[in-house]
């Protein structure tokens, strides 16, 4: 009994003494069976323990190695254990709130799954043709339509099927159909209202879904869903509906490069909004001229393609002279509404024949590289390319090639120059 006291004393006193951080500490043993004592060991292993954890730390601290880094599919896969108490509004980084920042990751910031879809490396050809190729314009001016509706099922809905449908390459999978399938849902319960009928994210959900429909390669249902956006165009009109800038570029360049992927009948051209137009700078004549390469054929050109070639060239002096930068919105608004007009244009064009076919084919891309920064990661050029490609070879021996081979050496460069590998 005396030795079991005198135990006690001892871890009671070590566990008095005070211990500076980094340092030991020492616990006296006064006998063999003091080393037996349960409260002793149970103090020097709970030193043991610390001391451990602390020198780890210091470790982690000097590698820097003290700040662990998750996945966001760690955060998706690993199942909840507790109930969460409940939280407040989710607040956006300050980085997404930027104008640099473009509405999908906005939208990200409340959905662990598209936070997921958008780090995969496929996510980069998502948004063709309705936010992509209008380069940052459309996403700066509709990032603040998306981000007014971020609570928008239908929005969501599609968005999250568009990254889906990328990610997976194409493949119509069970994830596709559903989120599809809530999508529509969305849709044709909002469109029992007038004003949900004509929300922007009603609209920005049917592009979207039309998006999806072109990468298809079904023209119907593009021609189904840029019906209802006509209709609904009209509604708005009627109703004197006011839609922003953003929404209405976006229903232009979904429009118009649906059409030229499926071959979809167009519901609007570059005349429909007057926030599209677009005229010749009477202060730069010197750039709207014909190139000598082109001058030495005009007779086989129509004079209606040699004046979009004209503004094609204008286009080129104005991007080669000029240093836009991304907060000069009123350069970006007209210098898009200069590529809206010759691309649409372009693209109601009737050929004559197989090569004015070619040369209209190569004047459209030559016109999509002049601008859009995100064209590379598009399916549109690989797809004029191969089309390119195909009517050349239709009409290669053609006798017109004779007298201007330097005319057939570039439109094949072009041609190349985007096709697949």
């Amino acid at each position: 009994m005396a030795r079991k006291n005198s135990a006690t004393k001892t871890s009671q006193h070590a566990r008095n003494q005070p211990t500076s951080v980094g340092q030991f500490q020492f616990i006296s043993i006064q006998n063999p069976d003091h080393a037996k004592d349960r409260s002793v060991r149970r103090l020097a292993r709970s030193h043991a323990v610390a001391r451990g954890i602390e020198k780890k730390r210091k470790l982690e601290q000097k590698s820097g190695h003290n700040f662990r880094i998750t996945s966001i599919a760690d955060d998706v896969i690993q199942p909840v254990k507790k109930k969460e108490p409940a939280k407040a509004p989710a607040s956006f980084p300050s980085s997404l709130l930027t104008p640099q920042a473009t509405p999908f990751q906005t939208l990200a910031a409340e959905s662990p799954r598209l936070q997921a879809l958008l780090s995969h490396k496929n996510a980069q050809r998502t948004t063709e043709a309705v936010f992509s190729v209008s380069d940052e314009l459309v996403l700066q001016s509709l990032g603040s339509t998306l981000r007014k509706n971020l609570d928008d099922e239908a929005l969501l809905s599609a968005v999250m099927l568009t990254f889906a449908f990328s990610v997976s390459s194409g493949d119509i999978d069970k994830e596709f159909l559903g989120y599809q399938s809530d999508a529509l849902s969305s849709i044709r319960q909002k469109m029992s209202s007038p004003e949900g009928a004509t929300s922007e994210s009603t609209l920005g959900a049917i592009l979207l879904l039309a998006g999806i429909e072109a990468r298809l390669g079904i023209p119907r249902q593009v021609q189904l869903h840029m019906g209802a956006i006509r209709q609904l165009l009209d509604v708005c009109t009627a109703k004197g509906v006011y839609l922003s800038d953003g929404i209405k570029r976006a229903i232009f360049w979904q429009d118009l490069n649906s059409s030229v992927m499926t071959g979809s009948k167009r519901v609007v051209d570059h005349t429909t909004f007057s926030e599209l137009h677009w005229t010749r700078d009477p202060f730069s004549p010197n750039f709207f001229i014909l190139p000598s390469g082109f001058q030495a054929i005009s007779h086989l050109l129509d004079q209606e393609f040699i004046e979009v070639l004209k503004d094609v060239h204008a286009m080129k002096c104005i991007r080669d002279n000029s240093r836009i930068g991304k907060g000069d919105v009123v350069a970006m608004t007209r210098i898009d509404n200069h590529q809206a007009s010759i691309q649409s244009r372009l693209a109601s064009l009737q050929s004559s024949s197989p090569i004015s076919e070619c040369c209209r084919l190569a004047a459209y891309l030559c016109s999509t590289s002049l601008r859009c920064k995100i064209w590379p990661a598009s399916t549109i050029p690989s797809h004029l390319s191969s089309r390119l490609l195909y009517k050349l070879q239709e009409v290669i021996d053609d006798p017109v090639w004779d007298g201007c081979p330097d005319f057939l050496a570039w439109m094949l460069h072009v041609g190349g120059a985007f096709a697949l590998p």
